[in-house]
């Protein structure tokens, strides 16, 4: 088990966009992953999303807990996806910790096509992202924490060399929740 806190900002893009923000970034790499989500038996619960990541052979359960301020990820690495692996006993142990439901169920998974470029202050990700009947763009910065003021205004910069509004995207996850069940 690792954790890290997460500390992003991200905005949706329009097609044209997200190929003009790639086609300017020539050196990013391309990474595809599959997020296979699942959600807690007994209710959507908005403290904690449970996610099981895929890229290429490799497979790593995430959950991910609202705090002050970012998310806490709190990561095991697994063999597959399968639901099965909410039950090992350090998962299990995890959960008992935070008082988390410790019955989920797989609810669907999000495919993604991530361009990506690193800097000194964390990681630009440029998604596209396919779930459901839905397909949308995103623009990410992932960043070093320790770097957190610096990033937030490269962040900016990026946005308005393009000329793109800084409007604050839902998660993958919550984008997915919204359409799976027809929330807002």
């Amino acid at each position: 088990m690792n954790t890290n806190l997460e500390i992003e900002y991200k905005t949706l893009l329009s097609k044209e966009e997200h190929n003009q923000i790639l086609n300017f970034f020539e050196d990013a790499q391309m990474i595809e992953q599959t997020n296979y989500y699942y959600q807690s038996k007994n209710s959507l619960n908005k403290k904690i999303a449970a996610r099981i990541r895929q890229i290429g052979s490799r497979f790593e359960l995430t959950f991910k807990i609202k705090q002050e301020k970012g998310k806490l990820e709190v990561n095991f690495d697994v063999p597959n996806n399968s639901v099965e692996h909410f039950k090992r006993n350090d998962v299990q142990q995890f959960l008992n910790e935070h008082q988390f439901n410790s019955e989920w169920k797989y609810i669907g998974e999000l495919h993604t096509t991530r361009y990506t470029i690193q800097d000194k202050y964390g990681e630009l990700c440029i998604d596209h992202n396919r779930y459901l009947d839905q397909e949308d763009y995103e623009l990410e910065y992932e960043v070093n924490n320790e770097f957190e003021e610096f990033a937030y205004k490269r962040y900016l910069e990026i946005l308005n060399q393009f000329s793109i509004k800084n409007i604050k995207a839902k998660a993958k996850f919550h984008r997915f929740i919204i359409t799976k069940f027809g929330l807002d």
